[in-house]
């Protein structure tokens, strides 16, 4: 299903307690058992679900988030024109929307840049858009040649497009890297097309399952405290 919003407190109550694409690359197990970041991520689900939100996400001030959100509509113009993908709709920072798991609908979901839609309703292909503002950053991924490139170099983002695909059931993914400074306009941009990793989603979609059984258990315990 997908949500669209008045503003931004709203996506962001969409999405408070669930588990997100882009925080899933955070879910891991080691030998011990769940790793610490996956605990802590867990933990801030819990507290979200316990809570209200008085204020955004203190992430949202971060200056490289700042820089990827000024310069991902010109990132996305950049795709159109060498795409010629003008079925591409944008869903930036200004007008995002949330698409829930159906699979896991109350517990897990995630918001692309941008999703073509068929005529039966449903996502073919997704945009993911990355502008980074350390400039090496994009320069190293101008060499890139495929998505186990992207996966080697970038889990956080291959994550996060494996869990979308999962999501919307598209049948592939544009990771697309931005730099406008970039002299060469040809090197402005990287496209990289991303296709379901079955193997990857069946491993994710059961952390996911554990994650949700682990936030639910801390959230029952600090209840049966009151």
């Amino acid at each position: 299903m997908i949500n669209k919003f008045k503003d931004k407190d709203e996506w962001f109550l969409a999405r408070r307690g669930k588990f997100t694409s882009s925080g899933v690359y955070l879910l891991g197990v080691d030998y011990k058992g769940l790793t610490k970041g996956a605990i802590s991520y867990i933990k801030e689900k819990a507290v979200e679900k316990t809570t209200n939100m008085w204020e955004r996400p203190e992430l949202e001030e971060v200056k490289s988030l700042l820089w990827g959100n000024v310069h991902e509509l010109p990132a996305y113009d950049w795709y159109v024109s060498n795409t010629r993908n003008k079925e591409m709709l944008y869903f930036g920072t200004d007008n995002p929307i949330f698409l829930d798991y159906e699979h896991l609908i109350d517990d897990s979901g995630g918001s692309p840049d941008g999703i073509v839609i068929n005529k039966n309703y449903k996502v073919d292909v997704g945009l993911e858009v990355k502008c980074p503002k350390n400039p090496i950053y994009h320069f190293d991924r101008l060499l890139w040649k495929d998505q186990w490139d992207l996966k080697q170099n970038y889990i956080q983002c291959y994550t996060q497009i494996q869990h979308l695909l999962m999501i919307t059931g598209a049948y592939e993914w544009h990771f697309l890297s931005f730099d406008e400074r970039q002299k060469n306009v040809k090197n402005k941009g990287k496209i990289i097309v991303v296709k379901p990793d079955k193997k990857f989603q069946d491993n994710l979609d059961i952390l996911l399952k554990l994650a949700i059984k682990e936030r639910d258990k801390l959230i029952k315990l600090h209840t049966n405290q009151l």
